[in-house]
Order: structure tokens, then C-alpha cells, then sequence
């Protein structure tokens, strides 16, 4: 019983969170929205509580299966935004401009600027909506992405974020665009035409990282070659108040976290050393902890 409670903590965080910003914002929205992340996890948890070793990554694949749709068809087909990195600085421009603070502006602020001092990256490993596709994958290699193709990143992060500036100094009217009445008190609903950004965002990431898996045999290449997203809650992940931690058992270096973890964070270097693990590329999915032969982490 005790462990089954401890696994409706998420539910519970996220009740508290919707809670607490419907309050402040009045917006309906938000009352199912981090409700619905906060259930989707621990029910993701629930399931992989009777499951064994690796099996218990079925948990974790169902919880970001079942969070996509608040991403995609609540906020990205019904309420016309677009969470992709480079709307949220149209978004962030906004802000500076009228002082409008969009509720596009409070999904970053929340999961991917001040979330990852607590989480690390485990949106990336829990909600994210393209991982959520890649994680189902019919791909059984897992092979090591070179350090050096991650700088990719960077320059992906550039366009992503020049994107915006170059429209913009093209007159293009991103006010006018993006906002369609108050709603809220603080923030404005989209206008219908920012569903075609929408489109465009994540169908660029789609047709990138589906063919990168293959290509690459490892259904996260595109997050550690191209995602200008991972880098935003890189530095913060480091210092996350959640990691994956040694226990008292001792680790026999024998490659199996290190073999199957998507991000090629070298684990065994941590926990061999009894270290906590503080790498930015962990996305807290515990495929590590799932596999371990020794129980060495937790």
C-alpha cells in the first residue's frame, strides 16, 4: 500500500499545480491539463510497479503516450498553440513588447526553465510528444551517438530562435498574429492561423527524428543530435533535486545501464564512484535503475 500511494505523488503534484494556476490565471485549461500529466505518470508508475528489469519501461512509454494529447490535440488542434521553441520566443517578444504573458510562456516557465532545478529533464523523458512517438519505435539497437554530432544542437538552437527574428524584421505582424481576445486576465488566446505553425513545428520534427532512429539505430538520435529543446534545461539538470543516486550495493561495472541508456550518459563512471548522477543528458526515464543487475542506483 505504501508503495502504490508513493506512486500518486505525480497525480497529486499535478493536481496541486493546476491548482494553483487556476487560481492565479482562471483559465480552466490549466485544471486538466497538469491533472491529466500528473495521472498519465502515475498510472505510467503503477504499471511498471508488477513488472520486472527492463519490462518496466512500459510504464514509463505508456505515461508519455498518454500526456501526448494534451499537447498535441488539446492545446495544439483545439486551442491553437504551439509549444515548439520557436513560437514560445514570438511569444517571449510578445511579452517584452505589450506585457502580455501567454499560457504557451507558462508551459516553459514551468517544465522547461524552472521544472528541470527539480526534475532534470524528465519532460524529455516523460512528456515530451516527439519522444512519445519515438519511444514506440520497432528499433532494437541502441548505439552511441558521437559527442561530436551533439554540437548539432547549437546550430539547430540558432535557427531555431532566428526563425522568429528574421520573420519579424520581415514585417511580419506577430502580434496581430497571435493573439485573439483576453482570456484569463493574464495571458490571450491564439488566433486559428497559429494552427499552421503548429503544423509546421512539429511536423518538421516528426520527419526529422523518425528517420534519424533508423538511420541511426537509436530511437533518441534526434535529442542528442538535433533538439534545440534539450539544451534549454541542460545547465538546470545538473543541479536537478532529483537524480538517479547509488544505493549501498556495489556496482560490478558491467555495462548493462551504460548499453541501454537512450542518452549515452556514462552511468557507470557515476555510480561506480558512488556519485550521484549530474550528467545534463539524463532525461530520468530509469532504464538504468530498471536493468541493474545489482541494484547499485536507485
Amino acid at each position: 500500500m505504501k508503495k502504490i500511494l508513493s506512486n500518486l505523488i505525480p497525480l497529486g503534484i499535478g493536481v496541486a499545480i493546476s491548482s494553483i494556476l487556476y487560481l492565479a490565471v482562471r483559465w480552466w485549461g490549466f485544471l486538466l491539463i497538469f491533472s491529466w500529466i500528473g495521472l498519465s505518470i502515475s498510472v505510467g508508475l503503477l504499471v511498471a510497479m508488477n513488472r520486472k528489469g527492463m519490462k518496466k519501461d512500459l510504464g514509463r512509454k505508456l505515461a508519455i503516450l498518454l500526456i501526448s494529447p494534451v499537447f498535441l490535440l488539446f492545446l495544439g488542434i483545439f486551442q491553437h498553440e504551439n509549444l515548439q521553441l520557436e513560437e514560445t520566443v514570438f511569444y517571449a517578444l510578445l511579452f517584452l513588447s505589450t506585457g502580455i504573458f501567454t499560457r504557451v510562456l507558462i508551459h516553459y516557465a514551468v517544465a522547461k526553465i524552472a521544472g528541470p532545478f527539480i526534475w532534470g529533464r524528465g519532460f524529455c523523458g516523460w512528456a515530451c510528444w516527439t519522444a512519445a512517438v519515438l519511444d514506440w519505435l520497432p528499433i532494437k539497437g541502441n548505439n552511441s551517438i558521437p559527442a561530436k554530432y551533439g554540437k548539432c544542437r547549437y546550430l539547430s538552437l540558432g535557427v531555431s530562435l532566428a526563425i522568429p527574428v528574421l520573420f519579424i524584421a520581415l514585417g511580419y505582424d506577430f502580434v496581430g498574429q497571435h493573439l485573439q481576445g483576453t482570456e484569463g486576465g493574464i495571458f490571450q488566446t491564439a488566433k486559428q492561423g497559429q494552427l499552421i505553425w503548429f503544423l509546421v513545428g512539429n511536423g518538421i520534427y516528426y520527419a526529422l527524428s523518425i528517420p534519424m532512429a533508423f538511420l541511426f539505430k537509436k530511437k533518441r538520435a534526434f535529442c542528442k543530435i538535433l533538439c534545440p529543446v534539450s539544451l534549454v534545461m541542460k545547465a538546470q539538470s545538473t543541479v536537478a533535486l532529483i537524480r538517479r543516486r547509488p544505493t549501498e550495493n556495489e556496482c560490478v561495472a558491467c555495462g548493462i545501464c551504460n548499453t541501454n541508456c537512450p542518452m549515452d550518459v556514462d552511468i557507470v563512471g557515476y555510480i561506480k564512484n558512488k556519485k550521484s548522477i549530474t550528467s545534463g543528458e539524463c532525461i530520468q526515464c530509469c532504464i538504468c535503475v530498471n536493468g541493474c543487475l545489482q541494484n547499485a542506483l536507485k
